[in-house]
């Protein structure tokens, strides 16, 4: 017992202090860091019979974002890369919570446009088979009980099986007209309800939809994903990626390839955010040639690269078709 008693006596300052740094670091703050990210290979992420092998590769950027404790708060002071962000309000924080499920509901909605879209491009052969659709996001204005996540089956007596049909429906009805909304969510069926708002002289439920299609492909396909990935950004380089993977001509040239950009099913190619982090990332790891949407975020990206002298071919496109026949061109 003397011996324990001597053993705390002598170490208890340092346990204390042990435990304290451990409660800071566990101490979630109303922050957000936004930081130069990395490359995912997506052509690694392709699961596709009779897959064409490329010499070099076609890789989406990302932007890291860490939650933020003391001690990481105090380090964001010191790297120049690092943007901290502060959760103003309760409410913000809850939108942040929501952005979470909304961009993994874009991101599927961007990865299901772009193998569409890459095998109409490659003459395969591909069936839409039905769509679902999802609330993304609810503005302010919105009177309804619906949630991001909610898929929407049925409106009133009317089956939702596309952005079109949901549309459609709505523009049946007037401003102030209560509807019905039967919505799955986690497997759970439930009644919502929603009143249609007039909003920028539109008839609406005041909701923002995404629509995941199904398909089937031939040859079959399935790209793997992480549970933390998120967002619509990747969908050109999806649309790359799945084109080289299911034709005889590899597009990469043995280069490290790069871009960002969202990707509808007409092929094309949306603005993203994060451009600076993107594009520090990717140089960091080599990149040869950088796809960017055209417009503000290749003015971007365009400042970044001549600040920071990167050695990367920076390419602006506003479509999938522009930036295949640049690979082409270009790179083959």
């Amino acid at each position: 017992m003397n011996k324990i008693n001597k053993f705390f006596k002598h170490t208890w300052k340092y346990i204390l202090i042990y435990i304290i740094v451990i409660a800071l670091c566990l101490v979630k703050l109303p922050y957000y860091i936004d930081a130069p990210g990395g490359l995912i290979n997506v052509s690694d992420r392709i699961e596709v019979e009779d897959k064409q092998e490329s010499a070099g590769s076609i890789n989406l950027a990302y932007v890291t974002e860490y939650n933020v404790n003391l001690p990481m708060l105090i380090i964001s002071f010191f790297i120049d890369d690092w943007t901290l962000n502060k959760i103003e309000t309760k409410e913000e924080q809850i939108n942040y919570e929501e952005s979470f499920i909304r961009d993994r509901l874009l991101m599927e909605e961007a990865y299901t446009n772009a193998i569409i879209l890459a095998y109409k491009q490659a003459d395969k052969e591909i069936n839409i088979l039905s769509s679902d659709v999802y609330v993304s996001y609810i503005v302010a204005e919105a009177q309804t009980d619906l949630a991001v996540g909610d898929k929407i089956v049925q409106v009133d007596d009317i089956l939702i099986n596309s952005k079109e049909s949901l549309n459609n429906y709505v523009e049946t009805l007037n401003v102030g007209d209560n509807i019905t909304i039967k919505i799955l969510n986690d497997g759970k069926e439930k009644i919502k309800e929603a009143t249609i708002i007039n909003y920028n002289d539109h008839k609406l439920i005041g909701i923002v939809p995404v629509e995941i299609n199904k398909f089937e492909a031939n040859p079959d396909i399935n790209i793997k994903t992480e549970a933390s990935e998120y967002g619509p950004s990747g969908g050109l380089m999806i649309s790359l990626a799945v084109y080289n993977a299911i034709t005889e001509d590899d597009i990469t040239g043995g280069l490290t390839i790069v871009g960002t950009g969202t990707i509808d099913l007409d092929g094309n190619v949306g603005a993203i955010g994060g451009i600076e982090y993107k594009i520090k990332g990717a140089a960091k790891k080599g990149a040869d040639i950088f796809f960017v949407p055209t417009g503000e975020n290749y003015e971007e990206a365009k400042k970044i690269v001549k600040e920071n002298k990167y050695d990367i071919t920076l390419v602006p496109i506003s479509t999938f078709e522009e930036a295949l026949n640049y690979l082409k061109k270009n790179v083959m």
